[in-house]
């Protein structure tokens, strides 16, 4: 009873503070951003509110206080912050250095207050540097993810709905799928043609609390029998889809000798855009791969051994991500190579470009 009433609390809070900050935003001005320089394969100007109601729902959950939830401090200090620094990146527009600041901020003060750590080594140095690490990459990841409409949000609602496969004893458990109520709500104004999106506020905040989410999951009772690298393993074939991509990405910026740090619309959502899937099919798409996910490492996961499991999922995934870019990228290639006599052709360009 007590999981519905978190749930629908958190939707109708979430699509009632979404309406809100709309209207405000529409009305004012607020935080609306044409991004004509960045990632997004839409380029016109919309509200980047929504992962306000995010954070609204989680206060608001951490107050009401159910009877299941023990929220606590390292979670709910980690994520502030995480929200934070997105919303002020989305206000002033921060240097990528000062996003790091704010993320390294964010896993720093929730490994201080406490929160699971990645336990890669007896050595806890090295134990804390690669927490550190994780936190970093899931919320960069989920942030570059975001992109397209309903594709971050979608891919979000997954995990956090897995949680009663992954994570059924979570002392979160409530929040994770109060969250999930408040991602649907969302999903309701950013599903193709989306109205809002959830700006950088949302994705650090959801980046953050995603990657909490998998450090909860290292220590659970269902992975508790695997070895260390095995753990790797796990996370790395159920996050691969978000690895794959800023993965892929990066390289094949680096090939054309541009800045892997920059953004764009080279990521695997306007891949397969350009080669002619509509929005709403990627959207349903990618989050049927990350459900298949969540499914197939539950079940590794019960199943011994199951490290080879995990390595055919990593390679699976990362070969056809791979293939996607490549395939597009490989014909501008002999292109380039094939005009006589040469002339400068570059694929370097502002953040949104169409390249």
């Amino acid at each position: 009873m007590s999981i519905i009433a978190v749930v629908l609390f958190s939707f109708l809070s979430a699509w009632a503070w979404n309406e809100v900050f709309l209207r405000f935003a529409r009305r004012l001005g607020a935080l609306n951003q044409g991004i004509p320089n960045q990632r997004r394969w839409d380029s016109r100007k919309k509200p980047i509110i929504g992962g306000i109601a995010f954070f609204v729902v989680a206060l608001g959950i951490g107050a009401w206080k159910p009877a299941d939830l023990q929220l606590s401090r390292a979670l709910l200090a980690g994520a502030a912050i995480a929200f934070l620094t997105g919303l002020a990146d989305d206000a002033y527009v921060s240097v990528p250095y000062v996003k790091l600041l704010g993320q390294l901020s964010a896993a720093g003060a929730s490994i201080i207050l406490g929160g699971p750590l990645l336990t890669i080594s007896p050595m806890p140095a090295l134990s804390v540097l690669f927490t550190l690490f994780w936190y970093v990459a899931v919320m960069n990841a989920l942030n570059m993810m975001d992109n397209m409409d309903g594709i971050a949000g979608s891919l979000t609602l997954i995990f956090l709905l897995s949680s009663f496969w992954l994570l059924p004893q979570s002392p979160h458990l409530l929040l994770y799928l109060g969250l999930a109520g408040a991602v649907g709500a969302f999903l309701l104004r950013n599903f193709y043609p989306s109205h809002l999106y959830m700006g950088d506020n949302g994705s650090q905040f959801l980046g953050f609390v995603l990657a909490y989410w998998g450090t909860e999951l290292w220590h659970a009772p269902i992975a508790h029998t695997a070895d260390n690298w095995v753990k790797v393993l796990m996370l790395v074939s159920l996050y691969s889809l978000l690895a794959g991509d800023t993965f892929w990405v990066s390289i094949m910026r680096l090939i054309v000798r541009r800045n892997p740090f920059s953004g764009g619309t080279d990521h695997l959502t306007h891949r397969l855009a350009q080669f002619g899937l509509s929005p709403r099919y990627i959207v349903v798409l990618l989050a049927a791969v990350q459900g298949l996910l969540v499914l197939g490492t539950g079940l590794l996961l019960r199943s011994q051994p199951a490290e080879w499991g995990f390595v055919g999922v990593i390679g699976l995934v990362g070969i056809a991500i791979g293939a996607v870019h490549l395939s597009y990228l490989l014909p501008i290639i002999h292109r380039t190579k094939s005009f006589s006599p040469p002339i400068s052709f570059s694929l370097r360009g502002s953040e949104g470009e169409r390249v």
